[in-house]
């Protein structure tokens, strides 16, 4: 029974190091990607950011990719690495201090879910006042 197990286990390890895409490089596409992020390109470093929080599911990866995007105007990037942030932090902690300014700058550009959870963010706080203004803004 023991020696089943093992041999098991082996074959199943062994089909797992040949499947495509558990391999640690790149495919041509993420490689590119990865490349035009690294060049500044905001959007592209966006889709490395969904790949690594949606496909990978690897959200320390994503929020490096997202804040990238986010530095390079890329507003949804700055929402989706805010909502990142605070899945991590507590109210007053350094991860809500970087939500807020990826939510504020996104929100003073006009993506309205940075402005609800902005309002959100505000609220945990327990700022009732600021976060009414925000969520009024998200519906403008």
């Amino acid at each position: 029974m023991v020696k089943n197990f093992i041999v098991f286990t082996l074959l199943a390890v062994s089909i797992l190091i040949q499947v495509p895409g558990a391999s640690a490089e790149d495919d041509k596409l993420t490689a590119k990607k990865r490349a035009l992020c690294k060049e500044g390109n905001s959007l592209a470093c966006f889709q490395m950011g969904e790949r690594y929080r949606i496909v990978e599911r690897d959200q320390k990866t994503a929020l490096k990719f997202y804040t990238k995007a986010c530095e390079n105007d890329y507003m949804t990037a700055c929402t989706n690495g805010g909502i990142l942030l605070i899945m991590k932090g507590t109210p007053y902690s350094k991860e809500f201090k970087q939500a807020r300014k990826m939510f504020d700058k996104a929100c003073n550009a006009g993506e309205d879910p940075s402005c609800f959870n902005m309002g959100s963010l505000n609220f945990k706080e327990g700022r009732q006042k600021r976060s009414q203004q925000y969520y009024l803004k998200a519906c403008d």
